[in-house]
């Protein structure tokens, strides 16, 4: 009687702790109960706050009513796997509400199990990690641009040094020498009796400081382009830009009877600094003009299109052409010399080159010996350019 009697107060006593875990269980979590086939038999209070459905709506729905699309089909595959051989499943979970907004609950799925061991139902318990996802997320964001931000920066500083050993190569190859040769020639002045001979090497020494001039001027502009300060986007009318500069070279065309051939159709604006855009323009053509062949009528041929949000510009010639096995790694050097030219000097495309690469871009030729050469510059994002 003693143990007889006690069982209808250990039986109340366990039914009352079921009630409490329960209870516990449905003020802390999001609960939904399913059947052996994934359909939704119970869903507590939370569960439908969550998920924005009401609890007539869930009844009888599967998962699916709140899947996200977010998670594969191999995730999706492994998680019914596991639990439909016994075992529990724990994992983080991304859902969409009856509203389209989304939500992350960390899962856990525990199957419930017959006499054979099979499951019957499925147990799950969620909780809402929504804002520490969001949080996951921002940082997530601020390390890759951070990254970006290193990125940019090392090639800030890789563009720095070698700005340094072209300036080194500008002293040493550009400015050395001629300066050398003026106290030579001085000394001679000196030494001469000739007044002619004299007067000869002044004009020399006249024609030295004229170079020199030039090489300075080409040398402080090309220092003036720097990627570590915020450079002025304008809004350009292609067209309108590169008339302005082909009246510039208007002579040249007329006297060589040079064909020039226009299409911007696919990309007729662009946002750039206008004295970038004049100098590639410039430099670009002159160089077209310049390395004509003397066999052929010269054909040059602009034109822009879209490519991936950017905008490639490319200007082709039918000239002398390069060999870009030998010269490729100098062709946008200073003061690299490839024909015997009269006019083969400059800073051309080392100043297109550094103007190109301080916005962001990139710029590349490809080239057959006397047949010509087309050099392609990549304006970046023009979709997402803003005037500064």
């Amino acid at each position: 009687m003693g143990i007889l009697g006690k069982e209808p107060d250990e039986l109340k006593k366990t039914t009352s702790e079921i009630s409490a875990y329960k209870y516990a269980l449905d003020q802390s979590s999001i609960v939904a109960i399913t059947d052996q086939k994934g359909i939704i038999i119970h869903a507590n209070e939370n569960f439908c706050k969550i998920s924005k459905y009401s609890l007539k709506e869930l009844i009888g729905q599967d998962h699916r009513i709140i899947n996200s699309g977010h998670h594969s089909k191999e995730f999706m595959k492994d998680l019914w796997t596991t639990i439909a051989n016994g075992r529990v499943w724990k994992g983080e979970l991304k859902n969409r509400a009856k509203g389209g907004t989304f939500y992350w609950v960390d899962t856990t799925i525990v199957p419930f199990l017959n006499q054979e061991g099979k499951p019957y139902q499925y147990l799950a318990i969620r909780n809402d990690i929504t804002d520490r996802k969001k949080g996951e997320e921002q940082i997530k964001r601020i390390n890759e641009e951070l990254e970006q931000k290193v990125v940019e920066r090392t090639h800030v500083l890789e563009l720095r040094n070698r700005q340094l050993v072209d300036f080194s190569n500008i002293v040493s190859h550009n400015l050395r020498g001629p300066m050398i040769s003026i106290p030579i020639l001085l000394d001679f002045i000196e030494q001469s009796n000739d007044e002619t001979e004299r007067k000869e090497l002044l004009v020399k020494i006249r024609n030295i400081g004229v170079h020199l001039n030039e090489v300075f001027n080409e040398l402080v502009e090309s220092v003036q382009v720097r990627q570590d300060v915020e450079i002025k986007s304008d809004r350009i009318i292609l067209k309108d830009c590169l008339s302005n500069i082909l009246q510039g070279f208007e002579t040249q065309i007329k006297s060589c009877g040079a064909d020039i051939q226009i299409n911007f159709n696919d990309a007729s604006v662009i946002y750039y600094p206008k004295k970038y855009i004049d100098s590639i323009f410039s430099n670009l053509i002159s160089n077209a003009l310049r390395y004509k062949s003397p066999d052929r009528k010269p054909v040059i041929r602009i034109k822009t299109e879209k490519i991936n949000g950017s905008i490639v510009l490319s200007v082709a010639d039918n000239g002398l052409g390069l060999d870009l096995k030998r010269h490729k790694d100098k062709l946008f050097k200073i003061r690299k010399t490839f024909h015997k030219h009269p006019d083969a000097k400059g800073f051309g495309l080392f100043m297109t080159r550094t103007q190109v690469e301080a916005m962001g871009g990139k710029i590349w030729a490809e080239s057959i010996p006397d047949k010509g050469i087309t050099f392609f510059v990549e304006f970046i994002n023009q979709n997402q350019k803003k005037l500064a």
